[in-house]
């Protein structure tokens, strides 16, 4: 695992000990940033479940101001603050040991990109995720939520979004949705 682009490329990022998170491929994270585009400067993201906090560094390694890292896992953030050190990112990474749920309530500012990973077979916790995203409108109104989630998993639209474009690669996919403008003012 590494870092595919930006002012890190190439630099190699541990993964956390144990079975219960699985990194995003490079394959993976080179096309979601293909289809962004590669204008990342000044955003501000929130890398959710982040595991090693490969997705949220590769957003600053391209120019991202400010990332914010939720995991609960005690293995994943020593990986993930492992990872923000080698990588020099102290300045531009906010650690958070949380709940998702009480995370996301806590915040009080909006996010540019929201990078959601949680375990493929927890499909409760993306439901979960999409509901507090929404009623916590932390997701700019032009923001992008990514969603990777097991390609065999019907993933269900939410109320408030709207799908931008899905893209399989083998085993895993790859959703990337906004706020709705039909659904009101829902992204307040």
């Amino acid at each position: 695992m590494r870092v595919i682009s930006g002012t890190r490329r190439g630099l190699k990022l541990k993964a956390p000990q144990g079975l219960d998170t699985r990194p995003t491929e490079d394959r993976v994270k080179e096309s979601v940033y293909n289809i962004l585009g590669q204008n990342f400067h000044g955003a501000v993201v929130l890398d959710l479940f982040c595991g090693s906090g490969a997705n949220g560094i590769e957003f600053i390694s391209r120019g991202a101001e400010k990332a914010y890292f939720v995991d609960k896992s005690r293995e994943a953030i020593d990986a993930l603050k492992f990872n923000i050190s080698k990588a020099k990112f102290e300045d531009e990474a906010v650690i958070i040991e949380d709940y998702m749920n009480k995370a996301i309530r806590n915040f009080d500012i909006k996010f540019d990109y929201i990078y959601m990973d949680p375990p493929f077979d927890r499909m409760d916790l993306y439901k979960k995720a999409f509901k507090s995203i929404a009623e916590n409108k932390i997701l700019k109104p032009d923001g992008r939520l990514i969603i990777e989630y097991k390609s065999e998993n019907n993933l269900l639209m939410y109320p408030g979004f709207i799908e931008i474009k899905n893209k399989k690669y083998g085993n895993t996919s790859i959703a990337i949705w906004g706020w709705d403008e039909n659904e009101g003012n829902i992204c307040g």
